[in-house]
C-alpha cells in the first residue's frame, strides 16, 4: 500500500460509502460515476443551510455554544480531507456535528442511534479537528432531520480502529481495475435507494456470475425475476428538429425554435431528454451549452438519415472503463467472442421476426418456411466460428436470407398503393423501403451512440466493426442485436399500418429520401417503439427498448472490465 502523503487526500464522505458498500465507493470515487435520485436531492435540500456560502467559516454563538460551519480540514498524516458540517465548540470542548437527511434508527430500547457508516464519517472528521487543534475530540454528535433528533456518538479506540481501516481501503481499492462484487444476499437491502444502483446492476451482476455458460437462444428455461433497478422508461421526450431554415435558441428555461423571426415552438428544458437535428436547422451556442450544462445530448443526422455526429456533455470520468476497453479490444479471442454473443443476438431476433411474419393461418409461428430453417442453420454455427471474418461471412449469409423474404413481410395493398422490396440496398437507397430501413438504422446507431458514452466507453473502439475515421464502431456493435427488433419493426409498422404513403417519399436520380412530413411520421412511430416494454430475456423484469440499450451496454462495461464472464446478447422470443 502507498504512502497516504503520496497520493490525493481521501475526501470525508468517502469514508461513509467506503464502510456502507465498497462497490459503491469504487464506482463513484473511482469511477467518479455521480448519478442523483430523489434522496440525494432530499439530502442537498436537508444541508442547504449548511451549505450557504454566506455562513461559511463564519462562527456564531448561540445559547452558549459557539458554532462554525463550513470548515475544510485537510491532513497529510491520515491522507483524508473534509468539509465539516458544523464544528460547535462549548465550555472549553470541541466537536463536529454532522447533518443526515432522514430519522435516526433507533436501537432495541428504542434509543436513537446512528448507522456504522455514519459513525466513521463523524470519527474522521473528529481526527482532523484533532491535528489541527491539537485537542483530543473524544465525541460528536449527529443530527436527522427527518426526526429531528441529535445524536451522540462516542469515539471509542474501536471506532478509531475502523476508520483507520476505512481509510486503508479506500487506497486498497483505487488500484483496482474493476469494482469489487455485489454486496451478498443478505445486505442487498442496502441496494434499495441508492443512486448508483442503476449503474451498479447488483442482481443482474450476480446472476451472471452464476450462469457463466451461454444460454440457447431458442430455450424456454424458465428466467429469474430480478429486482429492476434501472427506471423502466425515460423520462422526458426527444426533440426532433427540422424545419429547414429554422433556428434554435435559449430563453430562460426553454428552448425556443423560430424560423425568419416568428416562433414556431418552445419546449420547457426540463421536460427534453435529447435532441436531434435533422438537416439545415441552427442551434445557438447558449442553446448548445446550456443543453451540454443539463447532460442533454445533441444528435446530427443528414436530411437523408445519415448519422453525423452527437454534441454530447463531458466524458464520463471513468478513465479505468476505457483503458479495460482498448486493452480487451486488443485481443482477438476476447473480440470473436463477444462477436458471437452479438451476431448470434441478431440473427435469433431476424429468424424470431421472420417468424411471426410469416406464420400462416394454422402455424403457431412460422418455423416451417425455408428461410426460418436457413436462419437456424446458420445460428447454429456461430459457435465454431474461428476469426471475425468468419463471423462477418455468417452475419451476411443471415442477412442475405432475411432480407431475401423481406418483401413477403409486407401487407399486399391495392394496385399503386403498395411498396416493393426485392433487395437491401443503401448509398443512396433507391426505393421507400431501402429509405425508411437506412433511416431506422441511423437513429438506432445515434441512440446507441449516446448508451455507449453514457457507460463510458469510447464509441469509436468496437470488437466486431472495423475501426475507421469518423465510425463509431462500438455504438454499430451494439446496435446489431436491436435492428430487427427496433429499426425493422418500426418500418414494417409504417408500411403495414399505411401509415405511410408513397407521397411521403421523394426520388431523385435512382435516390429515395423521406420527405418532411415522411419523417415526422417516422419519429413518431419510432419513439413510440422505443417506448414499447417488453420483459427482459435474462433477468425477466419489463423495460422499454430505449432502457434496454443501457441495460446491455452496462452489461458489456462489466464483461470487458472482468466482471462478468461473458456477454450476453437481448434477444426476444
Amino acid at each position: 500500500m502507498s504512502d497516504p502523503t503520496a497520493a490525493d487526500p481521501i475526501p470525508v464522505r468517502a469514508l461513509n460509502q467506503v464502510t456502507y458498500c465498497e462497490r459503491l465507493y469504487y464506482l463513484q470515487y473511482v469511477d467518479c460515476v455521480m448519478p442523483t435520485n430523489e434522496h440525494v436531492e432530499a439530502g442537498l435540500f436537508d444541508h442547504r443551510r449548511v451549505d450557504d456560502p454566506d455562513l461559511k467559516n463564519k462562527t456564531r454563538t448561540d445559547r452558549g455554544a459557539e458554532r462554525s460551519r463550513g470548515i475544510a480540514l485537510s491532513s497529510e498524516a491520515l491522507g483524508i480531507s473534509g468539509v465539516l458540517d458544523v464544528i460547535e465548540e462549548r465550555a472549553g470542548e470541541r466537536f463536529p456535528v454532522e447533518t443526515k437527511h432522514g430519522s435516526a434508527p433507533h436501537d432495541d430500547g428504542g434509543k436513537p442511534t446512528v448507522w456504522d457508516n455514519d459513525a466513521v464519517q463523524l470519527c474522521a472528521q473528529a481526527l482532523l479537528l484533532e491535528e489541527a487543534f491539537g485537542t483530543a475530540v473524544p465525541r460528536g454528535f449527529q443530527f436527522h432531520v427527518g426526526s429531528r433528533e441529535r445524536v451522540q456518538v462516542d469515539f471509542t479506540p474501536e471506532l478509531r480502529e475502523r476508520t483507520r481501516g476505512a481509510i486503508a481501503r479506500c487506497r486498497e481499492l483505487q488500484v483496482l481495475d474493476a469494482p469489487p462484487a455485489p454486496l451478498p444476499a443478505e445486505q442487498r437491502h442496502k441496494c434499495f435507494g441508492c443512486s448508483l444502483a442503476p449503474v451498479c446492476l447488483p442482481e443482474e451482476t450476480l446472476y451472471e456470475l452464476g450462469a457463466p455458460k451461454p444460454r440457447d437462444a431458442d430455450a424456454d428455461a424458465k428466467v429469474p425475476h430480478l429486482t429492476r433497478v434501472i427506471p423502466q422508461s425515460d423520462d422526458g421526450a426527444v426533440l426532433y428538429l427540422q424545419e429547414p431554415g429554422s433556428s434554435v435558441g435559449k430563453r430562460s428555461e426553454h428552448l425556443v425554435v423560430k424560423k425568419e423571426g416568428k416562433e414556431l415552438s418552445r419546449v420547457p428544458l426540463h421536460a427534453v431528454r435529447s435532441v436531434v437535428v435533422c438537416g439545415n436547422v441552427q442551434v445557438s451556442t447558449q442553446a448548445l451549452e446550456t443543453m451540454a450544462a443539463n447532460e442533454i445530448a445533441v444528435s446530427y443526422v443528414t436530411g437523408h438519415g445519415r448519422f453525423i455526429g452527437a454534441f454530447v456533455p463531458a466524458p464520463a470520468k471513468n478513465v479505468s472503463l476505457r483503458e479495460a476497453q482498448f486493452r480487451a479490444f486488443a485481443d482477438r479471442e476476447v473480440c470473436l467472442k463477444l462477436a458471437k454473443a452479438v451476431v448470434r443476438a441478431k440473427l435469433h431476433n431476424q429468424r424470431a421476426l421472420l417468424m411471426r411474419n410469416l406464420r400462416g393461418g394454422d402455424e403457431a409461428r412460422g418455423s416451417h418456411e425455408p428461410a426460418a430453417r436457413d436462419l437456424w442453420n446458420v445460428l447454429q454455427g456461430v459457435s465454431d466460428a474461428k476469426s471475425i471474418e468468419e463471423l462477418m461471412g455468417m452475419e451476411g449469409q443471415g442477412a442475405a436470407v432475411y432480407f431475401g423474404d423481406f418483401g413477403k413481410f409486407l401487407k399486399p395493398l391495392p394496385d399503386g398503393k403498395g411498396f416493393d422490396f426485392t433487395t437491401r440496398n443503401r448509398r443512396p437507397p433507391r426505393d421507400p423501403v431501402n429509405a425508411l430501413l437506412s433511416f431506422a438504422y441511423a437513429m438506432l446507431a445515434k441512440d446507441c451512440f449516446s448508451a455507449v458514452c453514457t457507460v463510458g466507453f469510447d464509441p469509436y473502439k468496437g470488437f466486431f466493426h472495423a475501426g475507421r475515421h469518423g465510425k463509431p464502431s462500438l455504438a454499430l456493435d451494439l446496435m446489431e442485436e436491436f435492428r430487427p427488433v427496433i429499426a425493422d419493426s418500426v418500418v414494417l409498422t409504417l408500411i403495414n399500418n399505411e401509415s405511410v404513403t408513397k407521397d411521403d417519399f421523394l426520388t431523385w436520380r435512382d435516390a429515395c429520401h423521406l420527405t418532411e412530413s415522411g419523417r415526422k411520421k417516422f419519429f413518431a412511430a419510432y419513439e413510440q417503439r422505443k417506448a414499447t416494454v417488453i420483459t427482459h430475456p435474462a433477468y425477466g423484469y419489463r423495460m422499454s427498448y430505449a432502457r434496454m440499450l443501457e441495460v446491455q451496454a452496462r452489461v458489456l462495461a462489466a464483461c470487458v472490465r472482468g466482471e462478468l464472464p461473458m456477454y450476453t446478447g437481448f434477444t426476444v422470443r
